[in-house]
């Protein structure tokens, strides 16, 4: 009996040496999995534990009492922004149009000490918040929050002031009558100021105008892409150079039957040359 207890000290007095051994390099042993977080014993205390290869090695503070003990719960219950339940995460993303961030987050232990912003002003675009929470143990975790500002567009796609060669005009119901142009430009020179200096200005139809009725239109979007049509008919006149350019067309389109008309009065013609004898007989008999 005394020869079995002898064994048995040696092979705990052994089997501490080599823990001691891994404990000296930075490994714990006896690693457990405990709110989703690994722990191990190092140097005779509880350490939270990173998994390196096939070994875990010691992180952080010793904690004195049992990991897995409910008040020693590092995590979080549940969070919410701006009366907007989030599903919790390790890495959490929430998305708004709001200022201001007003955080709620409860830890499961409701003893567990918790540190965060409670309320942040968002700037556009990512906003990054930690969450910690420390048991009564020492055990932490930390949560990563990313609230994601989204910019308000503008929806204003109204013209406020337009000029057509260098006269400042209104529009009446999107609309822009009553204009003559009597130059032979072939664009007319507008200028467009929107209300929102965010929106986009575009005008179609004011290319190479003709004589006579025209319209152009002015499209005018938004910066949330909205569009709204405005519209400017005018009257072009006729100047010398369209005139000529005119009758030049209609010769040339009347070409061709002007020259059949030519070629059959000269055939008319020429047949009552050849039969003139024949007309001059039965006009004789006649009398």
């Amino acid at each position: 009996m005394k020869k079995f207890k002898l064994i048995l000290f040696i092979t705990i007095i052994l089997f501490s040496l080599i823990n001691i051994v891994k404990a000296d390099e930075g490994t714990v042993y006896s690693p457990r999995e405990c709110f989703g977080i690994t722990y191990g014993i190092h140097n005779g205390h509880w350490h939270q534990a990173i998994q390196k290869g096939n070994e875990y090695i010691a992180e952080g503070n010793p904690i004195y009492t049992y990991p897995c003990s409910p008040s020693n719960d590092p995590t979080l219950k549940s969070i919410t922004i701006n009366g907007n339940n989030i599903t919790v995460s390790d890495k959490m993303e929430f998305q708004t149009y709001d200022e201001t961030a007003n955080i709620i987050a409860t830890p499961n232990y409701q003893y567990a000490k918790i540190e965060y912003e409670q309320n942040k002003k968002l700037e556009i675009g990512n906003n990054n918040i930690t969450i910690k929470i420390t048991g009564n143990g020492g055990l932490t975790k930390n949560y990563e929050l990313n609230i994601i500002r989204n910019k308000v567009l503008s929806i204003n796609n109204n013209i406020k002031k337009i000029t057509i060669n260098d006269k400042e005009y209104k529009f009446k119901e999107n609309t822009i009558n009553d204009i003559f142009v009597t130059s032979n430009q072939k664009a007319l020179d507008i200028k467009v100021t929107p209300e929102d200096s965010n929106a986009k200005i575009k005008i179609e139809g004011n290319e190479n105008l003709k004589a006579g009725d025209n319209k152009v239109t002015i499209i005018c979007q938004a910066e949330n892409g909205e569009t709204q049509k405005y519209y400017i008919n005018f009257h072009k006149s006729m100047v010398f150079t369209d005139v000529i350019g005119t009758i030049i067309g209609i010769l040339i389109l009347a070409l061709p039957i002007i020259i059949i008309i030519i070629i059959i009065a000269h055939k008319n013609k020429k047949k009552y040359i050849n039969n003139s004898h024949y007309y001059k007989k039965n006009k004789r008999f006649k009398i």
